[in-house]
């Protein structure tokens, strides 16, 4: 037979509301219940809501009545299945065979991953290290079918063994309300006197069969394992995508730092599962007034460490104004790729805090993309045209490079404007006959000279005895 194991999720939404992007638990004096709209029924609640009085299953005007200062969230079912699966990749670091049951089980087919870890014991401790990293409360145990580690778990055995003959009471000892069972069936079932899990089973399968129907048969025969239960295995998706409700709207951008960091939390253990580097992200901003606002964030250099990460987007969020307050944000993945094996000399030592491909993914989300260019020499001789913006860290052509004998400042004005002042000449003339095979052809003498103020000049005098000044030594 095959061993499974459940996790149970009582409060998969409240949990991850009351939950800090840090995993400490907010401020508790409060009471908080989930409610589910249709049915105005409370389905999760925290424990200062139940030490009121609170119960599951009570309207939300007796509740309040009961605990002042409730705070009432709405049920969301697309936030459970989302942080279902974000637990189900959390869990993949450990374990394969993983099915989402929901709105918030997990199963787990641990009979496969036994001689790997050695027994039950290190596989569920393994199990259990996973968990404690996440911020939600569960009940577990395990079963020789998924039909009854999943009704264990569900009335909190929290028992997790490999005894047959200890499951298969446990089982038995289980009252129908406690079942998968339609209310349908359990009336018809009392009725004839049978209220538990032992009562159903000392009825022979075909007299089920004649008497309550094949569908109460296939259940029976799944519950004890002697049919086939279809499983669809969880895979992990190829893109990464998350979100984050926020439980308060934030209106300084600042205050972003902690939930985003939650967020790039779980996009370092996604690339570290695929050993792949993230080289840009998108971080999506769902504003009260239902825009959105889009930041964008690049490394040059390839980066999966969150704290990394949040570095850049502190940086474009500083300069960033929204026209309403947040209430929720999503990030993803725009490109990743495999990692590249690191080459760098072993007595080189420390060259700098941060290396150039970093520098730049510094610069850019600081200035922007546009902002930062790189400067490449060129064959043309004309000085405004000798050097040109390219790709920052591009290498030139090896054909191009740059006259080590001329003299050249540092500083090149836009354009060149008259000489005003008295000077020296230290160099020159260096004659530029140039530009005749487009248009622009020039004819310049250019000499080094020297300021009164003791400034160093480039300057260039015309066929027509007009002197210029065209840049400063710095």
């Amino acid at each position: 037979m095959s061993l499974w194991i459940y996790l149970h999720f009582p409060a998969l939404q409240l949990n991850a509301l009351q939950s800090s992007p840090n995993g400490d638990a907010l401020n508790t004096s409060q009471g908080m219940i989930v409610v589910e709209g249709r049915k105005n029924e409370i389905i999760q609640m925290n424990q200062r809501a139940s030490e009121n009085g609170v119960c599951l299953g009570m309207g939300l005007a007796t509740a309040a009545s009961m605990c002042e200062g409730l705070y009432v969230i709405e049920y969301d079912s697309a936030l459970e299945s989302e942080k279902l699966k974000e637990i189900a990749h959390w869990l993949y670091m450990v374990t394969a065979n993983i099915s989402l049951v929901p709105p918030n089980g997990i199963l787990l087919q641990a009979s496969n991953m036994l001689t790997l870890y050695d027994g039950l014991a290190n596989y569920w401790q393994a199990l259990v290290d996973q968990l404690k990293h996440l911020p939600f409360e569960y009940s577990f145990a395990s079963g020789f079918s998924p039909f009854a580690a999943r009704m264990l778990a569900g009335k909190s055995f929290n028992q997790i063994s490999q005894s047959e003959r200890a499951l298969f009471q446990a089982v038995k000892q289980c009252d129908l309300s406690e079942t998968e069972l339609s209310s349908k069936h359990i009336t018809t079932l009392n009725r004839v006197g049978v209220h538990s899990i032992a009562d159903l089973l000392r009825i022979p399968l075909p007299d089920i069969a004649k008497r309550f129907g094949s569908d109460l048969v296939n259940y029976v025969g799944r519950l004890t394992g002697l049919f086939h239960h279809v499983i669809d295995f969880y895979h992990p998706p190829k893109q990464f995508q998350r979100r984050f409700d926020l439980l308060f709207e934030i209106i300084n951008l600042k205050l972003l730092e902690k939930p985003l960091l939650k967020l790039l939390a779980l996009l370092e253990s996604f690339l570290i599962m695929r050993d792949q580097y993230a080289h840009e992200l998108q971080l999506e901003l769902y504003l009260r007034d239902g825009n959105t606002s889009t930041v964008l964030v690049t490394s040059a250099a390839g980066e999966y460490q969150s704290k990394a990460w949040l570095s850049l987007f502190v940086l474009k969020l500083e300069s960033m104004k929204v026209t309403s307050p947040v209430i929720r944000i999503s990030l993803s993945a725009v490109r990743v790729a495999a990692k590249q094996g690191e080459v760098s000399d072993l007595f080189d030592g420390k060259q700098g805090a941060l290396s150039p491909l970093e520098l730049l993914s510094v610069l850019q989300a600081k200035l922007g993309n546009e902002s930062v260019k790189g400067i490449q020499v060129t064959e043309d001789p004309r000085p405004h045209l000798s050097s040109a913006l390219c790709t920052p860290l591009e290498k030139a052509p090896s054909t191009v490079q740059p006259d080590q004998s001329l003299l050249r400042p540092s500083i090149l004005l836009p354009r060149p404007k008259p000489l005003r002042e008295k000077v020296a000449i230290i160099k020159g003339p260096e004659r530029l006959s140039t530009g005749w095979w487009d248009g622009q052809a020039m004819i310049r003498d250019y000499f080094i000279v020297r300021a009164e103020n003791g400034r160093w000049l480039w300057v260039y005098r015309t066929p027509k005895q007009q002197w210029f000044l065209h840049g400063m030594f710095s």
